[in-house]
């Protein structure tokens, strides 16, 4: 009984301060995650779990799954590409200034919190980049009243690659997400996606339902399984699918490093375990448009 009663007490810790985190998730909490012992001057704001393969240093691990998303994608010198859920805007950076990043035409991005979409346009703005930066805010999925400039309305143009890093799982509903991103694509465009899905099967269990259900990381219509996954872009209309598993690069890695960051981080990386053990898995998936 007291083991029962301890982790039924750890449990409600944990949903309290999921609970303090849901007005605003993902506000300006990265830029301590970023800040590394010897720095003076916070030099990268990076805000995704990295790919932690080759390192335990977290702007590290986080540039390495952004280069990840963008080998998987293809990405050719060129292009038009479009980038989703850039938070305060390092990723932008990253395909502007990266050494193994071909440089694109031109970069659209889109993020949903007015502080990040702020930062990211002042800091692309002291970049002073040779390519067009066009940001926006607003919700990653277009809906009607929202603005016509909307990287996804109707009359916006097209684009040849969508890149969503660590973030797609969020959007309500992801499926809606990837329809409006095929439509938005041109003619052999590429979607490439960090993400998090369910083994097949795992959905089923009494301990995967429980812990979705009282840890609400994600919505619960974006919980699938990979074959769900795959069968929702096949739908849609996606073709070369692509998926890759690299749970194991980034749950562990991450996991342990939020160990080190304090009694709130831990609780996160609580929840994250607790995830992983339940059946979700972290992976690289892309489709095309022909």
């Amino acid at each position: 009984m007291t083991v029962v009663l301890a982790a039924v007490l750890f449990v409600f810790i944990i949903v309290l301060w999921m609970a303090k985190q849901t007005a605003d998730p993902y506000g300006d909490f990265h830029l301590s995650l970023n800040k590394l012992s010897d720095e003076k001057i916070l030099r990268t704001e990076w805000i995704n779990m990295g790919y932690w393969k080759d390192t335990d240093v977290f702007p590290k691990a986080c540039e390495e799954l952004a280069l990840k998303l963008v080998q998987v994608a293809g990405c050719k010198p060129g292009a038009k590409v479009l980038d989703v859920g850039h938070g305060s805007g390092e990723s932008l950076i990253f395909l502007l200034t990266h050494p193994s990043v071909p440089r694109p035409s031109h970069i659209t991005g889109i993020t949903s919190l007015p502080l990040h979409f702020q930062r990211s346009q002042a800091r692309i703005a002291r970049l002073s980049p040779a390519v067009p930066v066009v940001l926006h805010p607003g919700d990653a999925i277009y809906r009607p009243g929202a603005a016509l400039d909307h990287p996804f309305s109707p009359s916006s143009d097209r684009f040849d690659m969508v890149l969503a890093l660590d973030c797609a799982y969020h959007f309500r509903p992801r499926v809606e997400f990837l329809r409006q991103a095929f439509s938005a694509l041109d003619r052999g465009g590429s979607i490439a996606l960090a993400d998090i899905c369910f083994v097949p099967g795992a959905l089923q269990t009494r301990w995967t339902q429980w812990v979705t259900t009282v840890l609400r990381l994600m919505p619960h219509e974006n919980l699938i399984s990979t074959d769900e996954y795959f069968a929702q872009m096949h739908d849609i209309g996606y073709t070369d699918l692509w998926l890759e598993n690299i749970t194991d690069e980034v749950f562990p890695g991450f996991i342990r490093f939020l160990e080190t960051r304090g009694v709130g981080w831990r609780l996160f990386g609580a929840v994250l375990r607790m995830y992983w053990r339940a059946g979700a898995q972290f992976v690289l998936v892309r489709g095309t448009r022909r």
